[in-house]
């Protein structure tokens, strides 16, 4: 019970701290109600498959002539609503993506280029995974968030349509402006509406990419940790193709109680062989004693780790060798028991294996305040 409640007081903690960053407070009745002219092109040219459809219509884009959204594409709110996405899409699109693209061009090399890339505690964050690792084959994503299917849009109501967009959109506003999620606010935000859980996150950051996405299934994990159709085994999830590209998404608890009682997720990573592995905003809870079993997984399977200061501790990477880039500006005042010396002395000592970047990312999301840690085994 113990770890129980130091599990749920973390979180809480995440997301205190979060309402700090006013910078990223953008709801949508604010955005909705501007005075911004409405767009006028709601299609596209050529066919679009239906479920890539529905990809473009969560994501504010245009679809094909006989596409079955037509008329909520010619709302009014999805219209407002697609100015807005196409607003929101532009401050990542023009402030990190294009840094971010050449940071991972000229550091990560063959990183970016991994078969499979592990991102626990990503939440939906496939756009971050994606840009910075854009050659991955497989991208393995974890969250305490739900993985539900979509419902069938054409039954909902236009007014549960519209409630379901805004909560879409408020979700999204922190993750394009600052770089995270806030999974306390985007539980409330999906699951008060029928787009419930990660998925329209994640086909609406597919479809941005510029991806046709191909399927989704409804997957789960059996006894020993391999992948079967459909929600009857533990750690619910889904698998979306796109493009030859499969990313898959569980549901579930990586603190050591929850692994210990269950623990075929593991058994899963373990299946995938050597992985190149990506951490953000992951809320130090691998500082803690109660996250020692990922922490090893990470440390084991991996052989390359690129991570924020939020992931492990720079001490866990003993025997590697390590890259920092950006500049280590501290922690914020709740996290501050995970500040870490030798982290600071690194950075500060300077040399040819520290390097600036242009770019913010993490809880620290302004430019300069970033730090970027790189970790090779030997």
């Amino acid at each position: 019970m113990k770890i129980r409640n130091t599990f749920t007081r973390l979180l809480s903690l995440f997301s205190a701290a979060v309402l700090l960053l006013t910078g990223c407070q953008n709801t949508p009745d604010v955005e909705v109600k501007k005075a911004v002219p409405l767009q006028s092109a709601t299609t596209i040219e050529g066919d679009v498959t239906p479920l890539n459809d529905i990809a473009r219509f969560l994501a504010g884009m245009p679809g094909s002539a006989s596409s079955p959204l037509m008329a909520s594409r010619n709302s009014e709110h999805w219209q407002r609503f697609s100015q807005n996405m196409d607003e929101l899409w532009h401050r990542f699109s023009v402030m990190r993506q294009p840094r971010i693209a050449a940071f991972s061009r000229g550091q990560l090399g063959g990183l970016r280029s991994s078969g499979t890339l592990w991102y626990p505690f990503s939440g939906p964050d496939v756009l971050f995974a994606e840009t910075f690792f854009p050659g991955s084959n497989n991208v393995l994503l974890t969250g305490l968030e739900g993985s539900e299917m979509l419902p069938d849009l054409g039954t909902l109501s236009p007014a549960e349509i519209d409630t379901a967009l805004d909560g879409l959109y408020t979700s999204l506003t922190t993750s394009l402006s600052c770089s995270f999620f806030i999974t306390k606010d985007m539980r409330v935000d999906l699951q008060r509406t029928r787009l419930k859980g990660t998925l329209p996150v994640v086909l609406v950051f597919l479809a941005r990419l510029g991806y046709n996405v191909e399927s989704v299934q409804m997957v789960s994990l059996d006894a020993s940790g391999g992948l079967i159709a459909g929600h009857p085994g533990g750690w619910p999830g889904y698998v979306v193709r796109a493009q030859g590209k499969s990313i898959y998404y569980f549901t579930g608890n990586v603190a050591d109680f929850a692994l210990r009682s269950d623990s075929r997720y593991l058994s899963f990573v373990k299946r995938l062989g050597s992985v190149m592995t990506y951490l953000k905003s992951a809320s130090y809870l691998m500082h803690t004693d109660e996250f020692t079993m990922i922490r090893k997984a990470i440390l084991d399977q991996s052989y390359a780790v690129l991570q924020d200061d939020s992931g492990l501790p720079l001490s866990a990477f003993a025997g590697w060798n390590v890259n920092f880039y950006g500049s280590y500006s501290g922690v914020l005042d709740i996290f501050k028991s995970y500040y870490q010396e030798d982290l600071a002395r690194a950075f500060a000592a300077g040399g040819t294996n520290v390097s600036n970047i242009d770019f913010g990312v993490g809880y620290k999301f302004e430019a300069g305040q970033s730090a970027l840690i790189l970790a090779q085994k030997r």
